[in-house]
């Protein structure tokens, strides 16, 4: 899934053509509603975001450069136990 504002450049045939062939589900937000949805990004995701930072970091430090699947769920759930919180 890809959430789009309603820039111009997201309505164009190409864009369009790419993610229906890729099978990209599209959600599309109402103009000016960012104020509605950026308090999550900024209260929750951006903690999360930092400390999937600091697990990435860790397997940087370990030499590991390439991301598999299965590093990304480690590194995800600590840091999402570590963020998520009531």
């Amino acid at each position: 899934m890809l959430v789009l504002d309603r820039h111009k450049s997201h309505e164009s045939a190409e864009f369009q053509e790419y993610y229906k062939a890729h099978n990209i589900i599209t959600l599309r937000l109402p103009p000016h509603s960012s104020h509605l949805t950026q308090p999550l990004d900024v209260r929750c995701f951006s903690v999360l975001k930092r400390a999937y930072g600091r697990q990435i970091k860790t397997f940087i430090k370990a030499h590991i450069n390439h991301i598999t699947k299965v590093e990304f769920f480690l590194a995800f759930t600590v840091a999402y136990k570590e963020s998520i919180t009531a």
